[in-house]
């Protein structure tokens, strides 16, 4: 346990999350956590002070839990007082009320205490956000060189420059593609088919069991397509330049199901300008040549094939009804229904794998040669199976994980696949990433528009969310220490039944959503 005392929480999260960059896992507590259990006094690693006020902020650490001196609250503006000597102190100048000038100076301090403290140095530094090619793009458009923007990436964040490089190679690809998108008329739509074959071991996302829920897949689709009808009315002075069917698995619905959803969308959406039509079709178990051919039959451009490893043991122990040969048997099947453009999904980090693992599946993706690989660094989510069971699983992981993704990163490379986009989740494996590679020409457009927050995503089905760029006003970037534009999000129930239910409430959100200081009115 690690104890986390401050005066004032506007950093709290901050504080948090830089704690949990070296701690994964860690339970973090405050002192009336420790005074209702005073049990867990004797279990405290050590304690985070953090001391804030107009002309400094202070932060010790201490090995031990010795109380607090006096306090007032847990928001007073007076510091705390630690009767512990021997602390580690480090100061930094500023007023702790200039978040802008203050936030990423805070965090770095902290990343260098912690790292003095356990001797490691995080790849990404003090960097927590999820998109860190944010920081680049914005450097680029600065007109900064590439070598102002690995310093940058280095000196404010103590990123190292291997990932600093990365992110700038990368946002100059990313810029190429949204500067080729009119972000004013366009808007990408996201579609969420949340069934399943069955729940893998790792898994957090809204999905259904499609053997249990077979039964409400056409009350699902019923709701959905009144979404959809909306959705295409409120935006018929838009095109859709993307459209991205993910779940769960979508093809994990019949084949006479899945020919209904490609017949609402195409039937309801503009599609003239689209530039790609992408369905996940997922796992290599849920496809059919009959399947493939529904999708070709509405102009799907980009389909996924999702094994995630090609070591059987490692499918089995993760909850796959599929092997290795399989993947590659639908693989090949795809190709020869005509796909040209044909992403894999691969995780690193998995347990029982090791960097010999990986390389054996990269040796087998290789021979397939797809069009891209989208590959994610291990989040152990909270609704996650493997979460709740993770001392069956604990000893299962290998230390590689950061060669496990170099494996994948050279490989990528010999395929003649370029990285492209770029995030990070809370709690990834290693501190790392989850990245994009494509062959040039075949990069989501979704994907990247969707990380760098550029047109209006609207997320239709269970689970789905919505994201609305809105401009800010001058009046309001000075006023509240805003940048040019916010995203406002809408989020869609999650549950399959209480989506169908209320699906006029979903409907009804979307049309009185506030945008700003006006109604948006349609969505």
């Amino acid at each position: 346990m690690i104890c986390l005392i401050q005066n004032i929480e506007d950093y709290n999260n901050d504080l948090r999350v830089g704690l949990m960059a070296f701690y994964p896992g860690e339970k973090i507590v405050i002192p009336a956590q420790l005074e209702k259990n005073p049990e867990w006094k004797e279990k405290i690693s050590f304690v985070l002070i953090a001391s804030f006020d107009e002309t400094e902020i202070e932060l010790q650490i201490c090995d031990r839990y010795m109380g607090i001196g006096r306090l007032e609250g847990e928001h007073s503006d007076k510091k705390p007082q630690t009767v512990q000597s021997g602390a580690v102190r480090r100061k930094i100048f500023c007023n702790y009320k200039k978040k802008s000038e203050t936030r990423n100076r805070l965090k770095l301090l902290l990343y260098h205490m912690l790292s003095e403290r356990t001797g490691r140095v995080l790849p990404w530094g003090s960097l927590t956000g999820v998109r860190p090619t944010k920081i680049a793009m914005e450097a680029i458009e600065k007109g900064m060189t590439d070598q102002e923007i690995t310093a940058l990436y280095e000196e404010v964040y103590g990123a190292s420059g291997v990932k600093a490089g990365l992110c700038t190679e990368i946002a100059h690809r990313e810029k190429i593609m949204i500067d080729s998108v009119n972000a004013e008329g366009a808007y990408c739509i996201y579609i969420g088919i949340p069934f399943c074959p069955s729940r893998c071991l790792y898994c957090s996302f809204t999905s259904y069991p499609i053997a249990q829920y077979s039964n409400r897949v056409r009350d699902y689709l019923d709701a959905l397509e009144k979404e959809i009808k909306f959705a295409a009315g409120a935006y018929a002075g838009k095109k859709p330049v993307s459209v991205y069917v993910g779940g769960g698995t979508p093809s994990s619905v019949s084949a006479e199901d899945l020919d209904r959803l490609c017949h609402m969308i195409v039937q309801a959406f503009d599609m003239q300008d689209v530039r790609e039509f992408t369905i996940e079709a997922g796992r290599p178990d849920s496809i059919t040549l009959e399947k493939l051919q529904v999708m070709k039959k509405y102009g799907v451009t980009r389909i996924s094939i999702n094994p995630q490893t090609m070591n059987d043991e490692t499918l089995k122990l993760i909850g796959r009804a599929h092997t290795a040969d399989q993947t590659e048997e639908i693989f090949l099947l795809a190709r020869k229904a005509g796909f040209d453009n044909i992403n894999m999904d691969l995780i690193v980090g998995l347990p029982g794998e090791d960097a010999a693992a990986v390389r054996n599946t990269m040796e087998r993706i290789r021979k397939l040669a797809p069009d891209s690989l989208t590959v994610h660094s291990l989040a152990i989510k909270r609704a996650a199976s493997l979460n709740q069971e993770m001392d069956r699983y604990r000893d299962r992981f290998a230390a590689d994980i950061e060669e496990q993704l170099f494996t994948v990163t050279e490989c990528a490379a010999d395929m003649g696949l370029n990285p492209y986009y770029l995030y990070r989740q809370k709690n990834i494996a290693g501190n790392l990433e989850n990245i994009g590679f494509a062959r040039p020409g075949a990069e989501c457009i979704y994907n990247i528009l969707i990380m760098e927050e550029r047109t209006d995503i609207i997320g239709l089905g269970a689970g789905s969310s919505s994201k609305l760029v809105r401009k800010n006003s001058e009046e309001e970037i000075r006023q509240n220490d805003r940048k040019g534009t916010r995203i406002d999000r809408l989020e869609n129930v999650k549950n399959v039944d209480e989506y169908i239910l209320r699906i006029d409430e979903m409907i009804a959100r979307k049309s009185v959503m506030e945008y700003g200081n006006e109604c948006r009115g349609n969505i």
